[in-house]
C-alpha cells in the first residue's frame, strides 16, 4: 500500500452543509486505513475540542490538525502549537477596531490551544455558532482585555466573521498592509477569515506528522476546498479538490473529486483509493 496517510479538511469537504458525515462508510473505512496501517488526520480552522467531539470513537487512533494549523494533536496527546505574541494579538486588536465597526463583525473569537473566549455581549445566536466550531468556549467581560485576564494562556488564532456586506478580500488587503510581519490572514470559508502565527498553516502542521512518521510527498493524500486548504493540497501530487470547491482551488489541486461533500465526496474518493492502491 503506497498511501500511509490520509489528510482532510472538515466543513465543506468532510462534512456535509449539515456539519454532519456518514458514520456507518466512515467506520468501514476506517477500519480498512488501520488494517493498512494509513494514518488519518483531520485538518481543521475550528479547534482541537470540537475535533475530538466529531471522532469520538476513533480519538486515540488518528492525528489532529486544528485551528488551521496552530495547533497539532497525535490522538488526545498535545504535540504542539504556534502561539501568538501578546503585542502583536493587540495589534491585531487595534486594526479591526481600526477599519471595522459593531455592525461589519458577526462574531469575534479568541482561541488558545482548547479554550476559545469570545464577549460575553455576543447573542445566543452567534454564541451557538461558535460552540458548534469550538466547543470550548468561554464568555469574558471585554474580549479586548483577554490576553490580560488570562495573562498564562498561550494564545493561538483569531477567528473573525463578517457581515454579508463585508468583502473578504478587501479585508484581506487592508489586513495584510498593517499585520505584523509574524502574522497570516487565511480565509477560512463562511466568510470567515483567521488570523494567527505565520508558522500556523495547515500545510506546515502536516509536514510535522509527516517527518514524525517519516513519510515521503507522494505517500500523502490530501483533500480540501478552500484557500487556507492550498498549502496543504500543494504538498503531494496525490491532492483533491472538491468538487464544490471554488474554482481556483481546483486549479491548484492535481484532482477534484468526482463528488461534493454532500454526497460523503472524501469518503467514496478514499474507498475508489484502497480499491486500486491494494
Amino acid at each position: 500500500m503506497s498511501i500511509k496517510l490520509i489528510a482532510t479538511d472538515m466543513d465543506g469537504t468532510f462534512l456535509r452543509d449539515d456539519h454532519q458525515y456518514n458514520h456507518r462508510l466512515f467506520k468501514h473505512l476506517f477500519h480498512q486505513l488501520q488494517k493498512h496501517h494509513i494514518h488519518f488526520v483531520a485538518a481543521s480552522g475550528s479547534s482541537f475540542p470540537r475535533l475530538a467531539r466529531e471522532f469520538q470513537p476513533y480519538i486515540d487512533q488518528m492525528d489532529f490538525i486544528s485551528q488551521n494549523g496552530s495547533v497539532i494533536h497525535h490522538g488526545q496527546q498535545f504535540l504542539t502549537a504556534y502561539p501568538i505574541e501578546v503585542t502583536a494579538l493587540e495589534r491585531v486588536m487595534h486594526i479591526l477596531d481600526r477599519f471595522y465597526g459593531p455592525q461589519d463583525i458577526n462574531q469575534l473569537v479568541v482561541s488558545g490551544p482548547t479554550t476559545s473566549y469570545v464577549d460575553q455581549t455576543m447573542n445566543d445566536q452567534n454564541f451557538a455558532v461558535i460552540k458548534l466550531f469550538y466547543e470550548d468556549v468561554v464568555r469574558v467581560p471585554d474580549i479586548r482585555q483577554v490576553f490580560s485576564q488570562y495573562p498564562d494562556e498561550q494564545f493561538t488564532k483569531i477567528s473573525v466573521n463578517f457581515a454579508p456586506h463585508i468583502n473578504l478580500n478587501k479585508v484581506a488587503a487592508v489586513m495584510d498592509g498593517y499585520l505584523p510581519p509574524s502574522l497570516i490572514i487565511e480565509n477560512s470559508g463562511f466568510n470567515t477569515d483567521l488570523i494567527g502565527n505565520a508558522k500556523g498553516t495547515k500545510r506546515n502542521a502536516l509536514a510535522v506528522l509527516q517527518q514524525r512518521l517519516h513519510l515521503a510527498d507522494d505517500e500523502i493524500v490530501t483533500f480540501g476546498d478552500n484557500e487556507n486548504d492550498l498549502g496543504m493540497l500543494a504538498m503531494t501530487a496525490r491532492s483533491y479538490a472538491m468538487q464544490n470547491a471554488n474554482p481556483v482551488i481546483k486549479l491548484q489541486a492535481a484532482h477534484t473529486t468526482a463528488i461534493d461533500n454532500n454526497h460523503d465526496g472524501v469518503l467514496k474518493t478514499i474507498e475508489q483509493l484502497l480499491k486500486n492502491d491494494a
